[in-house]
């Protein structure tokens, strides 16, 4: 009985730790594959034509729609005459709309879909989920508003913004919520 009962713990000791394997095995395999949420597919066309003048923003911060319409209108890019010929343009716009934010897409940016109006605004920074998750800055900063622009350059605090990492437990040293709050008057 004692040998019995030492068999079936054994049994199912292996059947949980089969199971418990199996599962890590999937998950590290299901998020290493091409187009996994979180890993960011780039184009050199695009990283050269517009990383030029600016940081080239994963096309995963803004929907279709903005892309299409930022795309639309280079010839007056936020101030600025950013027109190309119209093959780098056509290559430039495929590659936006195939890798841009949009419902039913798992991607470690979804949660920017939140909130999204029908015309969504061609400026990351004026996404609601991005004004959401960046309202406590000016408190922080103790500024009641923000420069235009002051929020564009990704990189100057989410230092992976390149690789498409925007976790904010991930932020250059000093900023995010280790120090959140630690700002604020009394």
């Amino acid at each position: 009985m004692n040998e019995q009962m030492s068999n079936a713990r054994w049994s199912i000791g292996s059947v949980l730790l089969g199971a418990v394997l199996a599962f890590g095995f999937y998950g590290v395999v299901g998020n290493a594959v091409e187009g996994a949420p979180g890993q960011v597919v780039q184009d050199a066309v695009y990283i050269e034509e517009c990383g030029a003048c600016h940081f080239a923003y994963q096309p995963g911060l803004l929907p279709r729609k903005s892309w299409r319409g930022i795309m639309l209108g280079l010839e007056d890019h936020f101030g600025e005459n950013a027109e190309l010929d119209a093959e780098t343009t056509g290559q430039i716009t495929s590659y936006l709309e195939e890798n841009a934010l949009q419902a039913g897409k798992p991607s470690s940016l979804s949660k920017l879909m939140r909130n999204m109006p029908d015309e969504p605004p061609l400026r990351i920074t004026e996404l609601p989920a991005f004004v959401f998750m960046h309202e406590v800055i000016p408190r922080q900063l103790q500024v009641k508003e923000l420069k235009e622009g002051f929020l564009s350059p990704c990189e100057d605090c989410h230092r992976e913004a390149a690789e498409g990492i925007f976790d904010k437990e991930r932020l250059h040293p000093g900023y995010g919520p280790s120090v959140w709050g630690k700002n604020e008057p009394d």
